[in-house]
C-alpha cells in the first residue's frame, strides 16, 4: 500500500500542527511556507532589554495544547500567568476589577443592583426557541444576562480580545459553548453546572492543563519553533505556493517552480491568500473567504519607569467599554504577567488600538498613536509622563471576524 502525500500551505501555528498530526499518521507530508520564518503572527522579539509579543499574548492551555506542550518538551520553559490576577474594565473613565465570585459580584461598581439583579435572574429566563439563528453576541447576552453585562462586560471583552464588536459578532460561532448550554439546558448556569460535573466525573487520562494563560521563558513564539524543529526537512521555508488544481483525484501543488502532486491539501494560509489560492476551482469557497472581515489593528509596545506609574500594575490588563473619551481597546500589563518583560526598574505595557470599532485608526503615524495611547493610560490613572516607544507594529487584516452569516460562510468552505 502507498503511502499517502499531504502538502499544508503556510507554516503558522495551525499549519505546524497540521503538518505535525499529518506526520504522526504516517503520511509522508510537506509544509510550505511563503516567509523566512514559522509560526505567522506569533512573534516574540527582544528590543532593548524587553521581550515583545507582537502578536498573541498568551494561549488557554487546553488539553490538546498542553498535551502538545508535553509531546514537544517544553513543559520546563512553560510559564503560567497566575490565574488569580484581576482583569479591569474602563467604564465611564474608572478601572472597574470584573467580578470572579458571588463577593465580588456583591461589591462591584461596574453593575448597578439593577443588573446584578437581571443577571442572577439568568436561569430564570426562557430559552430560545426558533427564530433568527444568527442573533449576535451583543443580543444573545443582552437577552439571557442582561443589557448591563453586555455593555460593560461582553462588549470590552469583543472588542480586546477579537477586536470585533459584539453587535456584529454571531453569538453561535464566536461563543459556542454559551449557544449549546443554552441549546441542551435552558440556561447557562445549568450548562455551566453540567459541564463541571462532566469534567469532575471524566477519567484523568492524562494530567490536566495548568490554571492560568500560558507563555514560555523566550516568549509564545517558542511553541512553533519547536513544532518546526520536530518537522523538520518536512518544513520548506521561502517557498511560496503559486497555484493549486486538481488532476485525476488528486491535486498539484505549484511551489518553486515545480508542480508537487499529493493526495491532500491543507490550507492554512491566511484567509486573502486562500481566497486567491481556491479561486479557480471553489469560487463560491473563494467569495466567501472574501466577504469575512479582518480590521485592521495596532500593538503598541509601551514602557515607563517604575516611578510613574500611579498604581500598582497587578493583574493580566485591562479592557475598555466603547465611549468617546478613549480610543484604545485595551492593554495587556506585559511586565506584571511574565517575569523577563522589561528590565529591572520599568514596566511594559501592551497596548492596542483599531479592529473594528475603530477601523482607521491603525494607519495614524506612529507619534499619533503613541500620544492617543499615553493620554487614554494616563486618565485612566495608570501612569504618569509620556512613554518610552519600543514597537509599534500594524496588522493590515488581523483577527477574522466571525460576524452573522459566518455559518453560510462555512458551509462552502
Amino acid at each position: 500500500m502507498s503511502v499517502r502525500r499531504t502538502v499544508v500551505v503556510g507554516a503558522g501555528l495551525s499549519g505546524l500542527a497540521a503538518g505535525l498530526a499529518s506526520a504522526r499518521r504516517g503520511d509522508e507530508t510537506v509544509v510550505l511556507e511563503a516567509s523566512d520564518r514559522p509560526g505567522g503572527v506569533v512573534r516574540s522579539e527582544r528590543s532593548g532589554g524587553y521581550l515583545l509579543e507582537l502578536g498573541p499574548n498568551t494561549v488557554r492551555p487546553t488539553p490538546e495544547i498542553f498535551a502538545l506542550v508535553r509531546e514537544l518538551g517544553l513543559e520546563g520553559e512553560a510559564l503560567y500567568a497566575d490565574a488569580r490576577l484581576p482583569r479591569y474594565v474602563d467604564f465611564r473613565g474608572a478601572l472597574h476589577a470584573v467580578p470572579t465570585s458571588p463577593p465580588g459580584l456583591l461589591a462591584t461598581r461596574l453593575l448597578t443592583a439593577g443588573g446584578k439583579l437581571r443577571l442572577l435572574a439568568e436561569p430564570l429566563v426562557p430559552a430560545r426557541r426558533g427564530g433568527d439563528s444568527e442573533e449576535s453576541v451583543r443580543d444573545f447576552v443582552a437577552r439571557r444576562l442582561g443589557p448591563q453585562v453586555a455593555e460593560r462586560l461582553v462588549e470590552p471583552f469583543v472588542g480586546g480580545v477579537f477586536a470585533g464588536s459584539a453587535a456584529r459578532l454571531s453569538a453561535a460561532d464566536a461563543f459556542p459553548i454559551l449557544a449549546e448550554w443554552e441549546r441542551k439546558h435552558g440556561s447557562l448556569l445549568a450548562g455551566a453546572l453540567a459541564a463541571r460535573g462532566a469534567r469532575k466525573s471524566a477519567p484523568a487520562a492524562v494530567p490536566p492543563p495548568p490554571r492560568g494563560l500560558l507563555s514560555f521563558r523566550d516568549g509564545l513564539e517558542t511553541l512553533p519553533r519547536a513544532l518546526a524543529a520536530r518537522l523538520g526537512g518536512s518544513l520548506r521555508l521561502r517557498t511560496p505556493v503559486a497555484s493549486i488544481a486538481p488532476r485525476d483525484g488528486r491535486w498539484v501543488v505549484a511551489a518553486a517552480g515545480a508542480g508537487l502532486e499529493c493526495d491532500r491539501v491543507i490550507l492554512a494560509a491566511p484567509a486573502e491568500r486562500t481566497r486567491a489560492l481556491v479561486a479557480d476551482f471553489a469560487p463560491q469557497a473563494a467569495r466567501a473567504l472574501s466577504e469575512m472581515p479582518q480590521p485592521a489593528l495596532a500593538v503598541l509596545h509601551l514602557a515607563w519607569e517604575n516611578g510613574a506609574l500611579r498604581r500598582p500594575l497587578e493583574g493580566f490588563g485591562h479592557l475598555v467599554a466603547p465611549s468617546g473619551e478613549r480610543r484604545i481597546l485595551g492593554a495587556v500589563w506585559s511586565s506584571s504577567l511574565f517575569p523577563g518583560r522589561a528590565p529591572a526598574g520599568r514596566v511594559l505595557l501592551t497596548v492596542f488600538v483599531g479592529g473594528a470599532r475603530d477601523p482607521g485608526a491603525a494607519a495614524l503615524l506612529d507619534a499619533e498613536l503613541v500620544t492617543l495611547a499615553a493620554r487614554d493610560l494616563v486618565a485612566e490613572g495608570l501612569v504618569a509622563g509620556p512613554p518610552e516607544p519600543v514597537r509599534i507594529t500594524r496588522w493590515e487584516r488581523a483577527i477574522p471576524q466571525y460576524e452573522r452569516g459566518h455559518a453560510r460562510r462555512l458551509s462552502v468552505l
